[in-house]
């Protein structure tokens, strides 16, 4: 025998967006019906009741606060409890909009019975903070019926699931009203009785769809299962709750989709190096935003510190009416070899820097100075981005074999010398550029003014001398 467990969210999507605002009657009402499906305590301590028309939960409680029933967001809470659960466990199913169904007969001897497996479940669910029926089945849909149901029971035994289904009543079944009325016009009052009718009679009287609703029931029939694979690249949309006009009241929301990041990117052992947040803003285009970490993050406090720093510059022209997070780059995380007696711990290393200065600053006008092996001083030098994967190599030169001495200041341009100067040591020549048109011809000394500076100087062939940069 095959063992189920069925995990039933009745509030999935009042408790996943809502979870903050429990000291207000809250209430989601269905757009067709009009009609409660979802509730908190504080409605139902005013007298509120679930299929409850709008009207009169209205006259019920003046304060109550109202949202669409929205199956999109439920499903969406769903894959995210999903994704966290699947550390638990190895084969389970999404029953959307509000259901989960998990394998257990496969799990029981990795934890040693379904008590302990069951622990490892909830200490998962907790993470979650939301309301939730479970049970046991022989077969998916005895499972999920019982679970429907709020039995909340972890049975071992066939005989007792068995039991406790046959107790439900038949409007706990998932079939059609037409058939439910049928039903109850012939007594059929619990799952009991259904059971009791032999299949051939239900035939007579039913169509297919009803027998293959008792066939998968009981388990006679296979029940196809399409298993639940988690994503391999994180995603994750939040819908506002009310317009954001304010780019500091995104701070809470951002913190939410950095957690579930953080959720996504720690048990797979990976950092994030980019990140693009979209705006969708009321009537206009999203807005999209790049957030990078030259080291890697995956801590949902580092991205937050991040993700402020840059948003520091944004300026709103439209409300904001929901946000979409997503790691467009990521890699595996690199082991610290960081010495345990270094008296560099706890500092900032380089690239967390970069981060920082980037966050603030803009990708744009941050830089690495690298060496470009061109033996004229002014294009020694270039500027490169931080966030390149291999530094610039540096072009064998043939003076390279020479110790020659360099100044810490170069002067942007060199510039004639008005005073009195002594030279220390050279001269050293540098004749090259031949190849692009900028060529020089100049014999560089060591030389010392009168203050004491120490100065890089070169003549050139008109017997001209400048000044070219300054010693430490």
């Amino acid at each position: 025998m095959q063992l189920w467990l069925y995990l039933h969210f009745p509030r999935l999507q009042l408790e996943s967006l809502f979870s903050e605002h429990c000291d207000q009657p809250m209430a989601i009402v269905d757009e067709k019906t009009h009609c409660i499906v979802q509730m908190n305590a504080s409605a139902k301590e005013q007298g509120l009741q679930l299929a409850m028309g709008l009207g009169s939960s209205a006259a019920l409680c003046s304060d109550l606060k109202v949202h669409p029933y929205d199956k999109l967001t439920e499903t969406t809470a769903l894959e995210s409890i999903a994704q966290h659960l699947y550390l638990t466990t190895a084969d389970m199913m999404l029953m959307p909009p509000n259901g989960l169904l998990l394998k257990v007969t496969d799990m029981l001897t990795l934890y040693q019975g379904l008590d302990n497996y069951w622990q490892a479940v909830r200490s998962s669910l907790a993470l979650f903070n939301i309301t939730y029926h479970f049970s046991t089945g022989f077969s998916p849909l005895s499972a999920q019926l019982l679970a429907q149901s709020a039995t909340d029971q972890l049975m071992y035994e066939k005989s007792s699931m068995l039991y406790s289904l046959k107790c439900q009543p038949i409007s706990s079944a998932d079939i059609s009203s037409a058939h439910l009325e049928l039903l109850q016009r012939l007594g059929v009052k619990t799952i009991g009785d259904l059971l009791a009718i032999p299949l051939a009679d239900i035939a007579q009287r039913f169509n297919i769809d009803l027998i293959n609703y008792i066939g998968r029931l009981t388990g006679q029939f296979k029940h196809l299962i399409d298993f639940y694979s988690p994503p391999e690249h994180f995603e994750s949309h939040l819908e506002m709750l009310f317009d954001i006009e304010n780019v500091q009241w995104l701070e809470k929301p951002l913190e939410k989709l950095l957690h579930r990041l953080e959720q996504f990117l720690k048990p797979r052992s990976l950092v994030a190096y980019e990140l693009k947040l979209s705006l969708h803003l009321r009537d206009a285009e999203h807005h999209e935003l790049a957030f990078t970490s030259a080291c890697g993050e995956s801590q949902a406090s580092q991205w937050l510190t991040l993700c402020q720093l840059s948003l520091e510059s944004l300026t709103l022209t439209h409300p904001i009416q929901g946000l979409t997070l997503c790691a467009t780059r990521t890699g595996e995380k690199q082991t610290n070899n960081a010495d345990l007696f270094s008296k560099r711990q706890g500092q900032q290393d380089e690239l967390a820097l970069i981060s920082y200065l980037q966050a603030k600053l803009g990708p744009d006008r941050v830089k690495k100075l690298g060496l470009s092996g061109d033996p004229r001083p002014e294009h020694a030098t270039h500027f490169y981005s931080p966030m390149s994967l291999t530094t610039p190599k540096r072009l064998a030169a043939k003076h390279d074999s020479i110790r020659c001495l360099r100044p810490s200041f170069l002067l942007p341009a060199p510039q004639k010398i008005k005073e009195s100067i002594q030279i220390i040591q050279g001269p050293e020549r540098i004749v090259t550029g031949w190849w692009d048109g900028s060529n020089i011809a100049r014999d560089y000394f060591i030389a010392r003014n009168h203050s004491g500076q120490w100065l890089w100087v070169f003549r050139t062939k008109n017997q001209q001398w400048y000044v070219h940069g300054h010693f430490s």
